[in-house]
C-alpha cells in the first residue's frame, strides 16, 4: 500500500492574541491491522526524521502488517520573538504550544481516517514520541480515552507541566526507553518511577551504549526493537543492538 502524504492547515494564537497560521504535514502508512501509532519526533526532526528512520520504521511495520504508523512535525521555531519562559517560539507562538497542538491535529485526523488507515473504524490507537514529541505525547495521552499504551523514547520533560499532568492521568499503559548515555532522560525516568499514576503499567528499559539522540544504525535498531516491545508486548528479548 502506498504511503499516504497531506498537509493540515491550523492555526493558534500569539502570545499577543494575534492568529497565527501554520501547516502540520503528515505521512501515514496504511495497514489492515486495526492498530494505528500516532508518532511525534523530535524538535530537531522532521516527520521522516533524522536518517528517514521513521519513514523506514513505517515501512517495516506496513509491510509486517503489525500497525499504521502516523507521524508529522510542527512548524521549526523561527525565533522571530523571544518569550520569557521558553526558549523557542514561531510567529510569537509559544512552539511548545505549537507542537502539543501539532500532536492533537494529527491524532484527531488519524480518528477521522481510521478505516482509510488501519481497515477498522474502532482501531487500537497507541501513542509515541521521541525527546521533545515524548514530552507532547504524555502531556496529550490522557485527552483520548482510544489511546492504549504510551511508548515515551529519550523523553525530557521539555514541554513542563502539562507533561507531568498528562502522563499521571493516562489510564493504559506505559513504556519508556532511554539510553545509558543520556542522563536527563534517565533522571526523568527515576523521578517518573517514583510518582503516582493513573496507568494500568509502567514499564522501564534502559538502552545499553546510546545516547540522547539514538544515532546509528545499530541504535536505530533498538527503537525498531522498542516498538515490537511496546506495541506488540515482546518482552522475549532484551533491548539490545547488534553491533
Amino acid at each position: 500500500m502506498a504511503a499516504i502524504d497531506t498537509t493540515l492547515h491550523v492555526e493558534t494564537a500569539s502570545e499577543s492574541g494575534e492568529i497565527v497560521p501554520y501547516g502540520v504535514p503528515i505521512t501515514a502508512y496504511p495497514t489492515e491491522s486495526g492498530k494505528v501509532i500516532v508518532n511525534s519526533p523530535g524538535s530537531g526532526e522532521l516527520k521522516d526524521g533524522r536518517e528517514d528512520r521513521w519513514k523506514n520504521l513505517g515501512y517495516h511495520l506496513q509491510e509486517r502488517g503489525l500497525a499504521s504508523l502516523v507521524t508529522y512535525n510542527a512548524p521549526r521555531p523561527d525565533f522571530q520573538v523571544q518569550l520569557e519562559w521558553e526558549p523557542y517560539s514561531y510567529q510569537g507562538a509559544s512552539w511548545n504550544k505549537i507542537l502539543i497542538e501539532s500532536l492533537c491535529h494529527t491524532i484527531d485526523w488519524s480518528l477521522e481516517n481510521a478505516v482509510l488507515l488501519s481497515g477498522n473504524e474502532s482501531p487500537a490507537i497507541f501513542l509515541t514520541g521521541f525527546s521533545s514529541g515524548g514530552s507532547a505525547a504524555g502531556a496529550v495521552s490522557h485527552r483520548y480515552p482510544s489511546v492504549q499504551r504510551l511508548l515515551l523514547l529519550s523523553t525530557y520533560d521539555s514541554v513542563g507541566d502539562p507533561f507531568y499532568e498528562g502522563v499521571s492521568a493516562f489510564t493504559g499503559d506505559i513504556y519508556l526507553v532511554y539510553g545509558d548515555e543520556d542522563p536527563m532522560a534517565g533522571w526523568l525516568a527515576r523521578i517518573l518511577r517514583t510518582g503516582k499514576f493513573a496507568a494500568k503499567s509502567f514499564l522501564v528499559r534502559e538502552a545499553p551504549g546510546c545516547g540522547h539522540r539514538f544515532d546509528g544504525e545499530a541504535n536505530t535498531q533498538l527503537i525498531t526493537q522498542a516498538f515490537h516491545w511496546a506495541f506488540e508486548g515482546d518482552n522475549s528479548q532484551p533491548i539490545k543492538a547488534e553491533r
